[in-house]
């Protein structure tokens, strides 16, 4: 998005029909079918108020109705300088301490471009401004002091304004961002904040004994049911969460400031009777008889322990875990009301989701331009692993290994690093720049979908689950290792070039 002139905007707004508005607009980053009309009218009337005491120099480089790539998060007006950022936010009417909160909210965004930051709301209905002070109380102002500040800035900003923000810092993980998640530093889509006043409503309803929350990579599945179990324990009430996998350090250091979290095996050494609600995280790697001893404690008779059920059905790494299909035993258990899915890709980058999902479908062949997408090709697996181990132990990029198995070997044992961080590891988390390996035993089936073959043993760890899970836990870049594989490169080098 570019800056505008508001006086150009508002005169296109009253000279253009739509069409010729919406291509004038389009020249800004602006898209007009986003302009709902009571931004127009709430633009409109600040246009008309500020213009008593603004000249034309105070109506430039305005960024209008921003919202930050990949999270919900948007600015009715920014006026950026080297030194100081404007944020105005336009209200059709007061909302009281919403508007208070509202501009304390878009300081925590905006602190990240390191500048002051001045704030301002305007109500169209009573026809006041008010500005927050450095103590975050809100006091009227007037035009005049808007203009003073607006003076005040030298050396604009005039570029495109998603340079200057960077979404994944604010992209919060219980894990890989722990300090701000206990420190209420992140934010949820409105769909996650319905989702959790529903889950924690009816949680006080005693009727209501099981819950599930559904969702894929990307989708805040994690922080969402972190957030409930932060919630409820708020509430003076047990919370026990049981992880179906590895702890991280993310587990570690929640567990050190106090919350309950145990892995899975520890299931039996615990009395469940003690907690009021029991989480089980990453569901969909539960053993059965470990998913049956859970539901016999919920339904036996005196139990008041209520359950949340956290799982993404495409996150099974084994051949059992696929076999055995526990999300089917869960949506069979979960009443309608009670499961709640999430499908909004927030946390995850745009361009990284098109090229992942192009790389798994052959057919798929979605359009985009690649800049944080990186192949590299070696002939041989020892190769790879020389320059797998150089990436691990000289750059900040996070390779993720293939998980290696106690019984058999695999073929990917000739290239794995053997760091802390593989497949079942990094369950869960984020991790800026990631680094996964493809290898000559990839292809593509009779339907387009990228499978494995030439394996002397059947794996136990189904490999295609296990790259994905990978080259998802990337946020910002991705660099795909190819090893002997002309076909996968081949690939791959169509999606980069779009072909």
């Amino acid at each position: 998005m570019k800056p505008v002139n508001l006086v150009s905007v508002t005169c296109a707004k009253h000279d253009f029909e739509e069409h010729f508005l919406e291509l004038y607009l389009n020249n800004f980053g602006i898209k007009l079918k986003d302009i709902k009309e009571v931004d127009w009218n709430s633009l409109l009337a600040f246009f008309k108020k500020y213009k008593e005491v603004a000249f034309i120099q105070h109506f430039e480089n305005f960024f209008w109705g921003y919202r930050i790539n990949q999270i919900p998060k948007e600015f009715d007006l920014l006026r950026i300088s080297e030194e100081s950022v404007i944020n105005i936010e336009l209200k059709s009417e007061n909302t009281g301490c919403e508007i208070t909160n509202q501009l304390i909210k878009n300081k925590y965004y905006l602190n990240f471009l390191k500048r002051k930051i001045i704030s301002f709301t305007y109500v169209t209905n009573e026809e006041k401004l008010f500005k927050l002070t450095d103590n975050d109380e809100l006091v009227e102002a007037d035009f005049e002091e808007l203009v003073l500040e607006i003076d005040g800035q030298e050396e604009m900003f005039v570029g495109n304004v998603n340079d200057l923000f960077d979404p994944s810092n604010y992209m919060v993980s219980p894990f890989n961002s722990t300090e701000k998640f206990l420190d209420d530093e992140y934010f949820l889509t409105d769909h996650q904040k319905a989702t959790s006043t529903n889950i924690i409503k009816s949680f006080n309803n005693k009727t209501c004994r099981l819950f599930s929350i559904q969702g894929g990579a990307g989708t805040g599945k994690t922080l969402l049911t972190y957030d409930i179990a932060k919630k409820i324990e708020s509430e003076g009430h047990k919370v026990l969460i049981i992880h179906c996998g590895y702890l991280n350090e993310g587990h570690k250091k929640l567990k050190k400031s106090g919350w309950k979290i145990i892995p899975i095996y520890e299931l039996e050494d615990y009395k469940l009777d003690e907690f009021a609600l029991i989480i089980l995280d990453e569901a969909q790697r539960i053993r059965k008889d470990q998913f049956d001893y859970l539901i016999k404690h919920i339904k036996k008779e005196g139990s008041k322990s209520k359950i949340i059920f956290s799982y993404d059905e495409i996150q099974c790494l084994s051949i059992h875990e696929i076999k055995r299909n526990i999300p089917k035993e869960i949506r069979n258990l979960v009443a309608e009301e009670n499961s709640h899915k999430l499908t909004d890709k927030i946390r995850s980058n745009e361009e990284l989701s098109v090229f992942i999902q192009n790389l798994f479908y052959k057919r798929t062949n979605k359009k985009y331009t690649y800049n944080n997408i990186e192949i590299q090709y070696f002939s041989k697996p020892s190769l790879a692993r020389k320059y797998l181990k150089h990436l691990h132990h000289n750059t900040d990029w996070k390779v993720i290994d293939f998980t290696e198995s106690d019984r058999v070997k695999y073929p990917y044992d000739e290239y794995l690093v053997r760091g802390k961080d593989n497949s079942h590891r990094v369950i869960g988390q984020e991790f800026d720049d990631v680094v996964a390996v493809i290898d000559q035993y990839f292809y593509f089936n009779s339907k387009g979908e990228l499978s494995t073959k030439g394996w002397r043993h059947k794996p136990f760890y189904h490999p295609t689950k296990m790259l994905y899970q990978n080259v998802s836990r990337a946020r910002n870049k991705l660099k795909i290792i190819i090893i002997n594989n002309q076909e996968m490169l081949n690939h791959c080098l169509k999606i980069l070039n779009n072909n």
